[in-house]
């Protein structure tokens, strides 16, 4: 088995006009909503928390706050959120330190069905087409685009867990192959998109398989 091919990297805004899923929300468009706009159709995915830092003494506080919005809006919807509840927020807005820094809870209205995706499995050949990386703890994410067919004898049976869709898949990291644990978040007739943690509240990771024509 081959390991996952690195093309290019791509700004921001590539990677999200190449996401071709309806159900897909992008960082900028993921909606802050309070307790009163919560629905009987919204699924609780999970807390988040995103924080920044001044580079510099004289960093305006507005940037910090801003950018420590778009990590969280990152995260987010990398997670297969469509709007955000924030929980806490805190800044420190003086001559020695700039900080801001977010709570939330993530929100999606879609929902997935195991036995669609593993007929979509069956059914088409995929591959790999890009990823995106975030560190809580950077200062921003990472986007590749990806070059690698995902062989049938790869995945393993799609389940559900906890009200997500699991996907396991033979990847070859490091020097070995290892079983890899996704969490599917929306998909298409032609996209699939995962999610997992590489390491846990910390550091994470989006893949896209793309139908192969």
């Amino acid at each position: 088995m081959l390991a996952l091919t690195l093309v290019w990297n791509v700004s921001f805004a590539q990677i999200d006009r190449y996401i071709k899923i309806e159900n897909y929300t992008n960082p900028d468009e993921i909606e802050v909503i309070t307790d009163s706009e919560i629905t009987e159709d919204m699924k609780k995915v999970g807390t988040i928390f995103a924080k920044a830092k001044g580079v510099t003494i004289i960093a305006a506080i507005n940037n910090v706050n801003n950018r420590a919005l778009r990590k969280l809006r990152t995260e987010a919807s990398m997670r297969g959120g469509s709007h955000i509840l924030v929980t806490h927020e805190t800044q420190e807005n003086t001559i020695l330190s700039k900080t801001s820094a977010y709570s939330a809870i993530i929100y999606r209205s879609n929902q997935s069905d195991v036995n669609e995706i593993t007929e979509l499995l069956e059914s088409k050949e995929f591959s790999y087409r890009f990823e995106r990386t975030y560190n809580r703890n950077k200062f921003n994410h990472k986007d590749k685009l990806l070059n690698q067919p995902l062989q049938k004898d790869q995945w393993n049976q799609p389940y559900e867990k906890n009200g997500e869709i699991i996907l396991e898949i033979n990847e070859f990291l490091g020097s070995k192959n290892q079983l890899v644990k996704y969490i599917v978040t929306t998909y298409s007739d032609s996209q699939i998109l995962l999610f997992k943690e590489d390491i846990p509240g910390k550091k994470m990771s989006l893949i896209s398989l793309e139908a192969l024509k």
